[in-house]
């Protein structure tokens, strides 16, 4: 466990990594290493240790290897390459190698001109152009098809000439390389092999774990990688870098479990002052929809860290959930003054013009982010919300059908696809993407009702029947309203301060309630209809008179009637005053009628 390691010896090789990813500009493992490095709790015992001595192939290649390097930090790539031809060490082979990628990519980009056409004949004020789609398609697609076709022969280089010295001598930056490229051309396995291969060898480079966590698809996989690891490795998984891993993996996969808050608690003791842990806490308190306690911890991280601008795109979410407008303007403002042009800043400025209405300029400024960084995540989601805002579920779809692309374990895109064919009226569609969002969040009642919505569209009523069976479970295990957010899809609460209320059976969503028992009653079921409508009537207890509550009342009044109660007809009719003009006119009619048979 962390508690036995000693703080010394870690800081000692925190600082090591630091000089080595530095060495081979790998700037946010570096950076990452050195925020752990000073977020350790005896941070004073670390003063006195040296960094690790050059290794002796190193020293041939040195003086090539400090050129690429200013050329590098220039963005001259290419010409940090072409230098190190020749150079016989790891570090060296890795720098000339990685230059190599980097530039395939800024190319790829360049090809593509960083324009993102998603919705661009639709709206005009997003691009200025007036163009359609059409226009420029065909040629769009020939270039970007030969330039996908040059970048995979480039890649093949790579990897043959990594794996040609690997075969004599390990290199933990190689297989680094190789995963990624893996991982590019979709050979997940082997990907996760060599990333890997890469850690045990070098624990330290944590883009190398961050490559790793997002090859997993499902939370399955992923925790069967880390129990396979535990069993053959476990000194390599008793390590503090595992366990930061494991830590990541369970709060990106929603797993509020005991093991979880271990791992937070253990790794807090020992690195008390890491900003990445205090991040992860605010994460996990903003998954489970405490978000007050989500915010102070991140007020808390930006009063130590004014400049950090990174998980800010997250928390202006969270503002925006909880309609938080003042604050978020603000954030906007001060984000937009550290550094405009970061994707995170164009993220929180979406946000601020889509909570002002102005979703033609939120879409402008997520389009902005993934120009910035095409592997901003929750930029292709969030657009795609706007665009349904704007009812283009065309565009909508294209954006989603990006965000999954991207992160096929984003659920909240496979939701927004959901309900953008079921807008559609395609109702087949609708329901396969549903499932694939309850897949990777069962526990989401929300997920459960949409299936439920689904099946009764195309009359396979009993299924229909089980799947808001299921949300009402969820419901009563995890007792929380149903609150529409355009941009959190998580969100199932509109009350966000939920832990006075009991866990009880008889406490759920009166919504879930009704269409059970109108589905039901569509199937004959006498006795089950009446229990649901009993219950959805009961909850008015708890959420008050609501469209629900108040056809419940009228059906059981009605019930009441024909059966013969006529007081219990009569109570449950005449209090009816919060419905549509037609259903309270009925009510009347029945409680007159109840009390004239009263009388006789």
């Amino acid at each position: 466990m962390t508690d036995s390691l000693d703080p010394s010896d870690l800081g000692s090789q925190l600082i090591n990594s630091v000089q080595r990813l530095n060495r081979l500009n790998l700037y946010q493992s570096a950076k990452w290493c050195a925020e752990a490095l000073n977020g350790l709790s005896k941070q004073e015992s670390t003063a006195g240790s040296r960094p690790n001595q050059l290794l002796e192939e190193d020293y041939s290649d040195y003086d090539k290897v400090l050129l690429a390097q200013s050329y590098f930090h220039c963005k001259e790539f290419d010409r940090a390459a072409q230098v190190l031809e020749g150079c016989k060490s790891g570090d060296a082979k890795f720098l000339r190698l990685y230059a190599t990628l980097i530039s395939i990519d800024k190319r790829s980009t360049e090809d593509s001109d960083g324009v993102i056409n998603v919705g661009s004949n639709d709206a005009n004020v997003l691009d200025g152009s007036g163009a359609s789609l059409n226009d420029y398609t065909v040629n769009d697609q020939t270039r970007v098809e030969g330039s996908l076709n040059i970048a995979n022969s480039k890649y093949m280089r790579i990897l043959t000439e990594s794996e040609e010295y690997l075969s004599t001598k390990e290199d933990p930056f190689l297989y680094y390389l190789n995963g990624i490229i893996y991982r590019k051309k979709k050979k997940t396995q082997t990907a996760q092999k060599n990333l890997y291969q890469s850690l045990v060898l070098f624990p330290f480079n944590w883009s190398c774990w961050r490559e790793l966590i997002d090859s997993f698809i499902t939370y399955e996989e992923a925790q069967s990688f880390i129990q396979k690891v535990k069993k053959k490795n476990e000194s390599f998984a008793s390590t503090v870098m595992f366990q930061f891993f494991e830590m990541v993996v369970l709060q990106e996969s929603h797993q509020s479990s005991s093991r979880l808050f271990e791992l937070v608690n253990n790794l807090s003791s020992l690195f008390p002052s890491f900003t990445f842990i205090k991040v992860q806490q605010f994460l996990i308190a903003y998954h489970n929809l405490d978000y007050y306690q989500a915010e102070s911890i991140f007020d808390h991280i930006l009063i130590e860290d004014p400049s950090r601008l990174e998980d800010l795109d997250t928390y202006s979410n969270m503002l925006y959930v909880m309609e938080k407008k003042s604050k978020l303007s603000y954030l906007a403002q001060y984000a937009s003054q550290v550094d405009r042009f970061r994707p995170e800043t164009c993220c929180v400025l979406a946000n601020y013009y889509s909570m002002k209405s102005e979703h033609e300029k939120a879409i402008m400024y997520y389009k902005r982010a993934l120009i910035l960084n095409k592997d901003c995540l929750s930029a292709w989601t969030l657009m795609g919300h706007e665009f349904v805002e704007l009812k283009n579920s065309h565009a909508a779809i294209e954006s989603y059908r990006r965000a999954v692309d991207t992160n096929p374990k984003d659920f909240r895109a496979w939701y927004g696809l959901g309900q953008a064919y079921e807008v559609l009226d395609m109702h087949l569609y609708a329901l396969y993407y549903y499932q694939r969002a309850t897949n990777l969040q069962p526990s989401d009642k929300r997920m459960w009702q949409a299936i439920g919505n689904c099946y009764e569209k195309i009359d396979q009523l009993e299924d229909a029947i089980k799947s808001f069976e299921k949300a009402l479970t969820i419901g009563k295990l995890s007792p929380a309203g149903n609150g529409e957010y355009p941009h959190d899809t998580t969100i199932t609460s509109a009350d966000l301060n939920v832990h006075h209320i009991e866990d009880s059976e008889e406490f759920v969503e009166p919504h879930i309630c009704y269409r059970l028992a109108i589905l039901l009653e569509k199937l004959d079921n006498v006795e089950d209809t009446f229990k649901y409508m009993r219950l959805c009537f009961s909850q008015e207890a708890e959420w008050g008179v609501s469209d629900e509550t108040s056809k419940a009342r009228l059906w059981l009044a009605r019930k009441a009637l024909d059966n013969g109660k006529f007081s219990e007809a009569y109570e449950l009719a005449k209090n009816l005053n919060n419905s549509n003009v037609h259903d309270v006119e009925e009510a009347r009619a029945i409680a007159r009628d109840a009390r004239n048979r009263m009388k006789k």
